[in-house]
């Protein structure tokens, strides 16, 4: 008998990236000059260690004030993450905005990073987990970055 498990990133995009849409975002970001040049986005990024990661391999200039506050200097913009505790989504306060389209884009590549470095840990924590009398029978990464896996249950 074999199972077949699927890792598909638009699911983890659903569960990694931010709470609110690129257009809402990019509303938001465009209005910050009314709010004292500062926008508050929800995000469900809530591995601090994970988006530390992603922002150093983005090669963002970062700051980790505490567990629960990453500071981020982009050359269009200022990102804090913060969260009220360990395990709560982070929210993005973006100051000193300089390039409105230019950080819409980086928050944008920031969130596609950090959704393959959620697939990948969860793809390695599979593999490396596997039960007894289960093993690989097929491997196969699809167009849209989904890999399938199936397994053969003895």
């Amino acid at each position: 008998m074999s199972l077949t498990a699927i890792f598909v990133p638009i699911a983890l995009s659903i569960i990694a990236s931010s709470v609110e849409s690129l257009s809402e975002t990019k509303k938001k970001v465009a209005a910050a000059s009314q709010h004292n040049g500062r926008v508050t986005i929800k995000t469900r990024f809530n591995d601090a260690e994970m988006l530390r990661r992603t922002l150093l391999e983005h090669g963002v200039n970062t700051r980790t004030t505490s567990q629960n506050s990453i500071v981020s200097f982009f050359p269009t913009g200022q990102i804090t993450y913060s969260r009220p505790s360990v395990g709560m989504p982070f929210v993005m306060e973006i100051s000193n905005i300089t390039d409105v389209q230019c950080l819409i884009n980086e928050i944008d590549e920031i969130e596609h990073e950090y959704n393959g470095n959620v697939q990948q840990y969860t793809y390695e924590r599979v593999m490396n987990n596997l039960p007894k009398g289960m093993a690989v029978d097929n491997e196969e990464v699809l167009e849209d970055d989904s890999i399938v896996i199936t397994l053969n249950v003895e």
